[in-house]
């Protein structure tokens, strides 16, 4: 019985990629007599798309689920991944250095955005806005309103491949399940998850927490900046609270991860629901839909499964309150047979 049900939840989690596989290929060769997927460079364009979406997803649930909405992430993004890149240019060394650059750059904007979290009290979207105007003109001073291009650097190659890309997934994947289900930091955070008042009565900093979720949240995104400059080649410093868009793209991976991985694990979910939705995006554009309608399309989407996240638990329990009422009824007719 047990063997059966893992086989049950490994089929619904690979239910999701391959069938919507399945369905753009029907619907690419009906439409537009195309394959979905037709060559090697879409199948790393995907893995690299799939990538992106994973990490930046990890980075938005440390907050999100505990109902922290970082609005800063985008501008620590930024921030981290072209301060990292310069040093590691500047300094001459490869593209494993950049990503070690970028992931400290990124927990320490994190950090410091965390501290000023339990500091000021301020509501999380209202400190994200602020914070992410100081972040975005650091990058911009720097490098002097040019931001970062990697055309031409030495030893940056690394960055491009598939197995760098796919092996930095993975290990973030482990990274995240082995910190949710086997450390302090994974407790407390189902606990402040539960309710915040309930885990600080039993004992939880939960201000060491948000500022630890804050600073892990801030290296993650600086990962996912890496693996997106170095297919672009470069990444423009913006100002004007503009860099938050594209994580917030990524949010519709996150919760799709969340559903996905209650049958397995959430860092499996993610990456699930990143490979899914890259799939079906890449689908789309095969279908010569433009970016601005490939949006709107996820979009209608995005929210047609938060309609179906909010109520697909009505129909239990409108049944189990029928049940309690007819159980109540049934005991008061055999109290009124018992009196009489």
């Amino acid at each position: 019985m047990k063997n059966n049900s893992r086989l049950k939840d490994v089929l619904f989690t690979l239910a999701f990629p391959i069938g919507t596989w399945l369905i753009m290929e029907i619907l690419c060769l009906t439409l537009k007599d195309v394959h979905a997927i037709k060559s090697m460079l879409d199948i790393k364009t995907i893995i690299r798309n799939t990538g992106i979406a994973a990490v930046t997803a990890y980075a938005l649930s440390f907050n999100l689920h505990e109902g922290r909405f970082d609005l800063s992430l985008g501008a620590q993004r930024l921030a981290g991944t072209i301060l990292g890149g310069l040093l590691a240019i500047k300094l001459g060394l490869t593209g494993f250095a950049f990503l070690l650059f970028a992931i400290i750059f990124g927990f320490i904007f994190g950090l410091l955005t965390g501290l000023a979290f339990i500091g000021f009290r301020v509501p999380p979207m209202v400190l994200g806005v602020g914070m992410a105007l100081i972040w975005e003109v650091i990058p911009y001073v720097v490098s002097g309103g040019k931001g970062l291009n990697l055309f031409g650097a030495q030893g940056m190659g690394v960055l491009t491949e598939s197995w760098f890309q796919i092996l930095v997934v993975i290990l973030m994947a482990i990274f995240v399940m082995i910190l949710m289900n086997y450390t302090r930091l994974g407790y407390e955070t189902k606990a402040v998850q539960g309710s915040q008042l309930i885990a600080q009565n039993s004992g939880i900093n939960i201000f060491r927490h948000a500022v630890e979720c804050y600073a892990l949240a801030g290296a993650l995104v600086c990962i996912a900046g890496v693996l997106d400059v170095s297919f672009t080649t470069q990444m423009s410093a913006s100002l004007g609270n503009t860099s938050n868009g594209v994580v917030s793209a990524n949010m519709f991976a996150m919760i799709l991860g969340g559903y996905i991985g209650e049958r397995s694990d959430q860092s499996i979910g993610i990456i699930v629901a990143a490979l899914t939705l890259s799939i079906f995006k890449y689908a789309l554009s095969m279908m010569q839909l433009s970016e601005a309608n490939n949006s709107v399309v996820n979009m209608v989407i995005f929210i047609a499964f938060l309609v179906f996240q909010a109520n697909r638990h009505v129909r239990k329990l409108h049944k189990e309150q029928r049940a309690r009422v007819a159980l109540a009824q049934e005991k008061k007719a055999n109290r009124t047979e018992a009196v009489a």
